[in-house]
């Protein structure tokens, strides 16, 4: 798995001209990651150098298959074999009505061992799938999916313009979907990739379309031998033609679908298949790879899981080295599908697949390509610039457990790229799913063509899970500043040597246990430890979002996106509010822990924002106490109305069973036990408005109030709109004085300070309309330096605290199933009860040991003169040990051998009875020389040397002392 991040490497540095960094700003034009009107459900053609001015557009969407499941095994087995343990499984069930039966899968991997089955199970029960998973070799069962692709040409809006043209902004209808549980591939109009019109002349001459294989300077390798040779990619789309001109090594065709042909009836398969492998006309990266085509889609454009399944084990069999799928979507639980896609990489496979289509807002990562050794791809243009709807970030799936990483991985041209033609001829197609099959064939060319500071600075600890499996467990890696250098700035670097032991095989001819050893780099940038009041502490731990659960948008006006996906984390849809923090001296940490695992005394401010997890008893206790000795507390809160819960549900397709939110946008209930003991409590009204506070406009949406606080508080009011009214019963009501920001000082000696706000919209990047970055910054001077701030302290919307006592606080929806979902919760007789509070996190930071080996440590001491016996030693026979001279072969080195066992620190006893009588021999030679060269001179007659004249002129230079002159 650590090939990705090799390959991504290679290619930036290879490319660095043509690939710019993701934190590139985009140019300008607008984008949209909206469904567009079907036009065409094929490929027009176009051949030669006629330039289209159409987009493709592939929406991928999926249902759950009636009735069938995928029973997936925690190995490979025979047919036979899998099928007696789902019969022995089902026996047991007790149910002897059940009806099931195993559906034939005819395809080529049906001849070789597999990991799952695909089963129908009429009528089947919860307690009859539960009793399958019993097994002990049934690892899950899941549900079969039915996938749909719709492969859209959009026309553009204006008439024809030459290829280089400018194109203007295009309108795309808004869609509407209950749950975006789809993968999306991911093309889009051309007019997003180009630029305005500024500096046109420049411009236009760079947007002409050419071979993207010259641009990236593919030809340089050409013309070194590498062409991609032996390279096997393969290509999951929908086929290629038999006898297609622009290709000469297909090495495989394979069909995974239920109708009876190889070809492409719809041409995406082969402009991809063009991109990477073609041989002529628009020519690809790596003509002479072998290409493995593997059809997945039907003419329909109809796939199901179990085709994906039998098709990426049967990659694995052919020991693929390049994997590109263009396919992504948000949900990152599909089990069976994630599954194989680690599976996979542990094999060696390099995937590549398009990083999606909803930027620019952060945390928009499809799937796969958001997967750690997947290489997630984004787009840019032929002048360089990110394209603005390239989602980009970092994962959110494994929040907040690990930080995530930053993806896309690389960026590449996808804007006007030619590729061949469905029978012949080329076209040109924009979208990030034409930049996948670039960085794939440039993976292709390059797989052959390429096939310690300061350390003592930081503290290691690397923690794993106590089972690696190729595709299975975790190994992480912490790091910290160690303590004597906390006051220390600059680049600590090093590297950890993790080496896997793995039990020999019982047919294994070598009997002893199997191991791997890999080499870690790392590298980071000290700075000296921050104070207090400029360290924030971002509390993740208790944020919940899409998937698993509905976890309902923070702005109910969105409804064409209505679930809470980004993560709500300071690098996702957070991003814009972290960077403001930086840039004023904050220092911002992420807490993915207990609250009862951190230390309150390093910490200034500790930030709450959408908090939808329920609180640990112990959280609340410890941080009444932290509070108490001088850490302050922010909270952004959102609304909770358990009516509008219920108006917001949704019937959702594709599991056959109503949705109901379990929180709000905030789990105001939690929040109120968190802050009762000050005095405080979030109310459940819904409120949306303008409004102007200190001088900056302001938009409050789907926020809610504040319904008690401490009389001694400031209290900022103002009037809005009853929303909560609007969704119920579609009536407009304005509320005067709503209680909206409360700044409190706590009464105890050095107690910190507690700001709370209603609304989270304004920080937030997935629909602010109008930030509120400044108030931001008001509250952490108040929290941080107990500066309050004259604008709100001052301010003519100060009102009298509310005392709570008009209405009663918002309780939690009766039923909610929260407790599926949560780290705090667990199911308790109906009644939710908290879990026992998880331990903390506990590091053991490993021992440093240097990288650069000096002199040995004995040096200091007196070096003993060796003596030689030469009556106990046998000489050795000089002629039969005289050394061959020979010239050295190209490559070879030319230094001296060590001879085994002769290593600095070790001794060897018979080589050390050897050396002296060498060097004893040698000088005795060296001796006789000497004397025999001595004894000539000597024995020699002398000749008298023959008197040179001097000449006139120079003699009589010297006897007059003149210098002679030119």
């Amino acid at each position: 798995m650590l090939l990705i991040p090799l390959w991504a490497s290679m290619l930036l540095g290879l490319l660095s001209g043509f690939l710019p960094a993701v934190g590139m700003e985009p140019a300008g034009g607008s984008s949209s990651a909206s469904e567009h009107p079907p036009n065409s459900d094929s490929f027009p053609s176009s051949s030669g150098s006629n330039c289209s001015q159409l987009t493709l557009k592939l929406e991928f969407s999926s249902k759950v298959v009636e009735h069938e499941y995928i029973v997936a095994f925690t190995g490979y087995f025979s047919a036979k074999a899998r099928s007696l343990y789902i019969n022995s499984a089902l026996r047991n069930a007790g149910d002897g009505a059940l009806e099931w039966h195993i559906v034939p899968r005819e395809n080529p991997a049906s001849d070789f061992p597999s990991d799952f089955e695909l089963v129908h199970i009429r009528q089947a029960s919860p307690s009859s799938l539960l009793t399958l998973e019993d097994h002990p070799y049934i690892k899950r069962v899941t549900p079969q999916r039915k996938v749909f692709r719709s492969l859209k040409y959009i026309p553009s809006p204006e008439p024809a313009a030459p290829c280089n043209a400018t194109r203007g902004k295009q309108k795309w209808q808004s869609w509407q979907s209950s749950r975006p549980f789809r993968r999306t591939s991911l093309s889009l109009g051309s007019g997003f990739w180009h630029a305005t019109g500024r500096h046109s002349s420049r411009r236009l001459l760079r947007a002409i379309p050419r071979q993207v294989a010259q641009i990236l300077q593919a030809d340089v390798l050409w013309q070194m031998g590498h062409t991609g040779s032996g390279v096997k990619v393969a290509v999951f789309d929908t086929g290629l033609s038999e006898k297609h001109p622009h290709f000469k090594n297909v090495k495989e065709r394979t069909n995974w679908t239920n109708e009876k042909t190889l070809d492409d009836g719809l041409g995406h398969g082969t402009f991809v298949a063009g991109v990477i492998a073609s041989m002529r006309e628009c020519q690809g990266f790596a003509p002479d790879s072998e290409l493995h085509i593997f059809r997945v889609f039907t003419n329909n454009q109809v796939s199901y899981t179990s085709w994906f399944l039998d098709a990426f084990n049967y990659a694995i069999l052919k020991k693929i080295d390049v994997l590109n799928l263009s396919i992504g979507g948000p949900d990152f639980m599909d089990h069976p599908f994630v599954d194989k896609v680690w599976e996979l990489t542990a094999n060696k496979v390099i995937m590549v697949s398009a990083i999606g289509n909803d930027g620019p807002l952060y945390g928009t990562l499809n799937n796969p390509a958001d997967q750690m050794d997947v290489i997630g791809v984004g787009g840019i243009d032929f002048e360089d610039n990110i394209a603005r709807f390239s989602s980009r970030g970092m994962t959110t799936w494994e929040l907040p457990g690990g930080y995530g990483r930053v993806k896309p991985d690389i960026v590449t041209y996808g804007s006007g790229v030619r590729g061949s033609g469905m029978k012949e001829g080329c076209r040109s197609l924009s979208g990030t799913s034409v930049a996948s099959p670039v960085v794939a064939g440039a993976v292709t060319l390059l797989a052959r063509s390429l096939f310690a500071g300061n350390g003592d600075h930081i503290d290691v600890a690397v923690s794993y899970s106590p089972v690696l499996w190729p595709w299975a467990g975790y190994l992480a890696v912490s790091i910290s500043v160690a303590k004597k250098a906390a006051s220390w700035e600059g680049i600590a670097q090093g590297h950890v040597m993790v080496t896997v032991a793995s039990p020999a095989e019982n047919d294994s001819e070598v009997g002893a246990e199997l191991t791997s050893t890999v080499k870690l780099p790392i590298k980071v940038k000290i700075v000296p430890t921050p104070p207090r009041s400029k360290r924030v502490l971002w509390d993740q731990y208790h944020n919940l979002r899409y998937p698993p659960g509905y976890f309902p948008r923070d702005n109910l006006r969105m409804k064409n996106d209505p679930l809470d996906w980004n993560g709500d984390h300071i690098h996702t849809n957070f991003r814009d509010m972290y960077q403001h923090l930086r840039s004023m001296g904050y220092f911002v940490e992420v807490l993915g822990a207990p609250i009862t695992c951190f230390d309150a005394s390093q910490y200034g401010t500790l930030l709450m924002v959408d908090s939808e997890e329920e609180y640990f008893p112990e959280e609340i206790t410890k941080l009444r106490r932290d509070i108490d000795n001088g850490l302050s507390l922010i909270i952004f809160s959102d609304w909770y109305n358990t009516s509008v819960m219920r108006k917001v549900k949704f019937y959702d397709e594709n599991t056959r069973q109503w949705w109901m939110p379990d929180t709000g946008g905030a789990n105001i209930p939690a929040l109120n036990d968190l802050i009762s003991v000050w005095g405080m409590a979030f109310s459940d009204g819904l409120y949306e408005g303008e409004f102007t506070l200190a001088d900056h406009d302001m938009y409050y949406a789907s926020g809610c109030s504040i319904a008690r606080f401490p009389e001694d508080g400031i209290v900022i009011a103002k009037n809005l709109k009853d929303q909560g009214l609007e969704v119920l019963k579609q009536e407009t009501a304005v509320v005067e004085g709503v209680p909206i920001l409360g700044l409190y000082q706590t009464p105890s000696d050095g107690g910190g300070r507690i700001a709370l706000y209603g609304d989270s919209n304004c920080i937030d990047d997935s629909h602010r309309q109008k930030d509120c970055f400044w108030l931001l910054d008001a509250l952490l001077q108040y929290t941080s330096y107990s500066m309050t701030p004259p604008s709100l302290s001052h301010s003519h919307s100060r009102v009298a605290p509310p005392t709570g006592t008009e209405r009663p606080l918002p309780q939690r929806l009766e039923g909610n199933h929260l407790y599926r979902y949560s780290k705090v919760l667990e199911a308790h007789l109906g009644d939710p009860k908290p879990r026992p509070l998880p331990a903390c996190p506990h590091l053991s930071w490993a021992k440093p040991q240097p990288v650069n080996e000096t002199a040995p440590s004995n040096l200091w001491k007196h070096q003993k003169l060796l003596s030689v016996d030469l009556d106990k030693v046998a000489l050795p026979n000089v002629r039969a040990y005289r050394p061959q001279v020979r010239p050295l072969s190209p490559g070879e080195s030319g230094a001296w051998d060590i001879p085994g066992g002769i290593m600095p620190g070790h001794y060897n006893q018979e080589v050390g009875q050897t050396i002296p009588v060498f060097a004893f021999l040698g000088a005795m030679v060296v001796m006789s020389f000497f004397v025999v060269q001595l004894t000539k001179a000597k024995s020699k007659p002398k000749r008298r040397k023959p008197r040179i004249k001097r000449p006139t002129y120079l003699q009589q230079q010297t006897t007059t002392g003149k210098n002679p002159t030119v």
